[in-house]
């Protein structure tokens, strides 16, 4: 090859990475541009149900009857949930994103024990999953859902043993789905978001949960 056509060859090559270059730096900012960063702060109420009544003089209920040994009961704990998403690509209508949630809940009405205040009951998790915005005609509402897995730990669902609550770890797998409204430029009201999922571990517990919020993002994407 000439000295001529390897430099022209070379201005070939170089220019070729220039272009994939800029091409990847504006593929870049075209997703950071649809990108919104946000994090928010709900309050929270749950039902934690499939609990085994293991009190011969039957258990306290979320009912009035109450249930009798060996059948099963549920528990109300209420409390907060923190969490952050990252929304990062769009499809029309719908932009995908991750969510992580860490949620605090408690109630002092044990559902495995007669007395109504047998322990302080707890159940905690963090969760992590993908989520999906929808856009609508109103620019203010934006629909979400997603689907969540993670560790959920409670000493909710089994009596005390020794007089020392017993904390168990369960898998947790948690579908969410509701509502931002906008209020202002980065800030939006979650008037309703619900929950339904399962825990699975040494018993499998169903969960429904109902909780309101705020959300403070970086930009909301039109």
């Amino acid at each position: 090859m000439r000295p001529d056509d390897r430099m022209e060859a070379m201005k070939i090559t170089n220019f070729r990475r220039i272009f994939f270059f800029g091409v990847l730096v504006g593929l870049g900012c075209a997703a950071a541009a649809q990108a919104q960063f946000a994090a928010y702060g709900m309050v929270n109420g749950e039902r934690l149900k499939d609990i085994l009544c293991t009190d011969v003089r039957g258990c306290a209920s979320t009912t009035d009857q109450g249930v009798g040994f060996g059948q099963k009961s549920a528990a109300d704990p209420y409390g907060g949930t923190l969490g952050v998403f990252y929304d990062f690509r769009s499809f029309g209508p719908v932009t995908l994103g991750a969510d992580v949630r860490a949620s605090f809940l408690n109630t002092n009405k044990a559902a495995y024990a007669y007395q109504a205040s047998a322990g302080f009951m707890r159940h905690d998790s963090f969760l992590g999953g993908a989520r999906a915005t929808f856009k609508t005609p109103f620019k203010v509402l934006r629909p979400y859902a997603q689907i969540s897995v993670g560790l959920g730990r409670t000493d909710a669902t089994v009596a005390p043993v020794g007089g020392k609550l017993l904390y168990l770890n369960f898998t947790q797998v948690q579908g969410f789905a509701g509502l931002d409204l906008a209020l202002w430029q980065n800030v939006d009201f979650r008037p309703i978001e619900f929950g339904y999922g399962e825990m699975f571990g040494s018993s499998s517990h169903t969960l429904e949960s109902i909780g309101l919020g705020i959300v403070f993002h970086t930009s909301r994407n039109r």
